[in-house]
């Protein structure tokens, strides 16, 4: 799937002039009237700082600038950003997209399609809405892609082993391919954060998945691109299939593009894929492959402890949710009224259960010995008393990390099978681009 793109558009050179400028050897290209003139032409600004003329009484804003705008779409929003003069490694003042092509088109990215071609165009049509008079300034012609996000998944079998590959795969490196170390629970960084080649990221889609429904019911009221969103996420068919789903996210950039000899002009970029095609190559799995082959050879060899407990925490919370006290009201006055006291049933709490399946876990882990030192000796036998209430035996939990360690060792490759012919459910429809 072709998750996101970053794209750079120049302004015509109609709409740019040269200035010298001291201590620079080259000139500066800028908008003509600058920030004012896009202002005109409905961008909408920022300044830092707003002065009072002290005869006049007028106000001026200064330090005027485009910050980084959530431009409002169908579903999600597109980040925008007008640069109004060449800096950096922009030659040319231009306008930046980042969107991811899916939600834009459907409004998830759970899966979706791969043309680059198709992503731009509806980029291209949300910015031309927003601010037709911009639009009318860029050379679509001449725009560039910075970067595109390629990502396939992995299914595993439950939620549990998910969290454990990812924490299995923190720290792996080969060659170029090294963990960034600013990981998160569900989530695992390869390689520099601004580098200008390429990335890698691997995550847990389903939390989220249940992020970005939840961000977009709590969105504000009248906000009617969220509300789509939100109707959209709350297919339970995409809930289902974003469970148990390792996404692994190579991001291929524009430098890394060109020491290929791919071309990283958006027309060029489209042509290429399209040529791939012909040659029944799909170009996004294409990059997905050359960036993540060395991560995966990393993984030869490699194994990862499996730990399924479902059945155990299931068994305990069956035998061991208990309901709590009831509690009453006090009686008191409300205009001038006396209200009763009622009783509020208490409410189920497995707490207990959780709390014998954490022993469970750290018996399993670090042994019967080590676990019974750890805590008070008449906590940790009405744990095991308690925990044997639901079928294991005493003499199965004393050998249970030995046991453990035999049954539950696997190679890790065998749980990162990515099977590129079950990226989409069979209901899937590819989207199509729709003019405005």
């Amino acid at each position: 799937m072709l998750d996101r793109i970053h794209l750079f558009i120049p302004f015509l050179s109609d709409f740019v002039d040269l200035l010298n400028v001291e201590g620079r050897e080259e000139p500066v290209h800028i908008v003509r009237g600058g920030l004012e003139g896009l202002g005109a032409a409905g961008v909408r600004l920022a300044s830092s700082s707003v002065v009072v003329d002290p005869v006049t009484g007028e106000k001026r804003c200064e330090d005027l600038r485009h910050p980084w705008e959530s431009l409002s779409t169908g579903f999600t929003p597109m980040a925008v950003k007008v640069f109004h003069e060449s800096m950096g490694k922009r030659a040319m003042p231009g306008v930046e997209l980042k969107a991811s092509p899916a939600k834009l088109l459907q409004g998830h990215n759970v899966f979706g399609p791969t043309d680059i071609a198709l992503g731009a165009a509806e980029m291209w049509q949300w910015l031309a809405i927003a601010y037709p008079g911009l639009t009318k300034m860029l050379d679509l012609e001449k725009a560039e892609v910075y970067d595109i996000d390629c990502t396939y998944s992995a299914r595993l079998p439950d939620e549990r082993t998910a969290l454990q590959a990812i924490e299995a795969i923190r720290g792996v490196s080969n060659g170029q391919t090294k963990g960034r170390g600013d990981d998160y629970q569900t989530t695992a960084y390869f390689g520099a954060k601004d580098s200008r080649l390429r990335k890698l990221k691997l995550y847990l889609k389903h939390p989220e998945f249940l992020q970005q429904l939840e961000e977009a019911k709590n969105a504000r009221a009248g906000d009617l691109s969220a509300a789509r969103t939100a109707r959209v996420l709350s297919d339970p068919r995409l809930d289902q299939w974003a469970r148990c789903l390792l996404r692994i996210e190579a991001t291929v950039a524009k430098r890394w593009l060109n020491r290929r000899g791919i071309p990283n002009t958006l027309i060029g970029l489209c042509k290429f894929q399209e040529d791939f095609q012909a040659k029944g190559i799909c170009f996004i799995q294409w990059c997905w492959k050359e960036v993540t082959k060395e991560l995966f050879a990393a993984f030869e060899g490699m194994t990862m402890r499996v730990i399924n407990d479902e059945t155990v925490l299931t068994a305990l919370i069956d035998k061991h949710t208990k309901r709590t006290k009831d509690r009453m009201t006090k009686e008191r006055v409300v205009d001038g009224v006396v209200v009763p006291s009622i009783v509020i049933p208490g409410k189920l709490s497995d707490s207990h259960a959780r709390s014998l399946f954490r022993t469970y876990r750290s018996i399993k882990e670090y042994g019967w010995q080590e676990t019974m030192d750890s805590m008070s000796r008449a906590s940790f036998y009405r744990h095991v008393s308690d925990i044997c209430e639901c079928g294991i035996s005493k003499a199965a939990l004393q050998k249970l990390k030995d046991s453990d360690r035999k049954n539950n060792v696997v190679p890790l490759l065998r749980f990162l099978d990515v099977d590129f012919s079950a990226q989409l459910p069979h209901w899937y429809e590819e989207p199509r681009f729709k003019a405005a």
